[in-house]
């Protein structure tokens, strides 16, 4: 097994999505056999964790993962 550093980045988008773009970048450590698992298990994470909230309008928020 080896580690991997995944950067895993969220866009944020709120009420109508009309405002600056905003991002959430997270760093994660990935044990893994290969690059190629290593990616794939980054990308099940940045699905997975995917989620929607209300900012302080109440207006309905989602952090949208962004692959590249």
């Amino acid at each position: 097994m080896y580690w991997y550093v995944a950067k895993i980045v969220y866009q944020i988008i709120c009420g109508t999505g009309e405002h600056l773009p905003q991002f959430d970048e997270q760093l994660r450590l990935i044990s893994a056999t290969s690059k190629a698992e290593a990616w794939k298990k980054a990308v099940q994470i940045g699905e997975q964790e995917q989620y929607a909230f209300r900012n302080q309008r109440e207006e309905l928020g989602m952090a949208l993962h962004q692959r590249s």
